[in-house]
């Protein structure tokens, strides 16, 4: 199992579990790719064959039925691990993410946090 983390992969905000299309485009190529986990920081995204840590990306994510914002990330680290649903890379954002983008983001994570919170109830 072949895993590059990075000493500096440390979060400042919790991550939330969310499983939605996010593309990227890095150096022309515009590739398809999933969301495993998601912060206002940084987001973990399952790709097949992720770019080497220090590469800048460009991510487009599905906001609205009609609307798409754009984010440049960069890559943080890569897990290239044998198991295809696990492979991809953490990145963080470099750019401030939209009012409308974070209000999105924070739903689902504090959708998460509500359900862990009923689940510690039962």
């Amino acid at each position: 199992m072949e895993k590059d983390i990075s000493e500096s992969n440390q979060r400042s905000e919790e991550r939330a579990p969310l499983d939605f299309q996010v593309d990227y485009i890095h150096e022309g190529d515009y590739v398809l790719s999933f969301s495993k986990n998601i912060s206002l920081g940084g987001m973990y995204l399952c790709t097949p064959d992720p770019p080497e840590p220090g590469s800048k990306l460009k991510l487009i994510f599905p906001v609205e039925e009609y609307y798409q914002a754009e984010v440049m990330a960069v890559v943080v680290w890569i897990n290239r691990a044998p198991n295809v649903d696990e492979i991809g890379m953490g990145v963080q954002f470099l750019s401030p993410l939209s009012a409308n983008l974070k209000e999105n983001i924070m739903k689902h994570v504090k959708r998460i946090e509500i359900l862990k919170e009923f689940e510690g109830f039962a």
